[in-house]
């Protein structure tokens, strides 16, 4: 991780572990906290993200210009990373009903009390409230029925795509994928119960090296 001395001004290489700790500069020897170089706080919701961000993947705030492309010299527009007007939707993903199989069999034989038709109304809301769409320049991911929610990543800024499956995911061939970005370790984005997940790892992970 690269930190920046608050004092000298200096960038030093630290362990990531040294995230938000106190620290000696070994250039001239004050003490900082340590805080990682590449990171900004969201000026909207104070997460921070990183520096190369376009959008908040927090809060969807818009850090930059990201709607007007750039032009050649021969007066032709230029693709860039973040010209969305280039964008094009690749595959539109929802969870498998298949994922939900025990639970639609405990609420097919509690129908009669009631409890059943509950449980499966839930499902199917869950089912046909989350959707996960995959374009040349975004990962995005909607879920909600009356508070409704949206996340994305920009496929420049994340680290890659990762299968995980349990033991009855593997049996019906279905799984959870998760997305991180380049500015943090953790989880970002994870679609669930995707019907051969594979085949959306493969296709994000070569947006990605392309």
């Amino acid at each position: 991780m690269k930190t920046q001395c608050p004092h000298c001004q200096e960038i030093h290489d630290v362990d990531g572990r040294e995230n938000g700790r106190r620290i000696k500069c070994p250039g001239c020897g004050k003490d900082f906290d340590a805080a990682n170089y590449n990171l900004i706080p969201c000026p909207d919701c104070f997460a921070l993200i990183s520096k190369r961000a376009v959008m908040c993947p927090k809060c969807g705030a818009l850090l930059k210009e990201i709607c007007m492309p750039s032009y050649s010299a021969d007066g032709a527009p230029r693709k860039t990373a973040t010209d969305i007007s280039q964008e094009k939707e690749l595959a539109n993903y929802r969870p498998s009903a298949v994922n939900f199989f025990w639970g639609i069999l405990f609420g097919i034989i509690t129908l009669p009390v009631l409890i059943g038709l509950f449980i499966l109304i839930a499902i199917l809301i869950m089912i046909y409230t989350s959707r996960y769409k995959v374009t040349t320049h975004r990962i995005i991911v909607r879920t909600g029925f009356i508070a409704k929610s949206q996340k994305e990543i920009w496929i420049r800024d994340m680290r890659g795509a990762n299968l995980e499956q349990g033991i009855w995911q593997r049996i019906v061939g279905t799984g959870d994928v998760s997305i991180g970005t380049a500015a943090t370790a953790e989880t970002e984005i994870r679609m669930f119960g995707l019907k051969k997940p594979e085949e959306a790892v493969k296709l994000i992970n070569s947006l990605r090296q392309g």
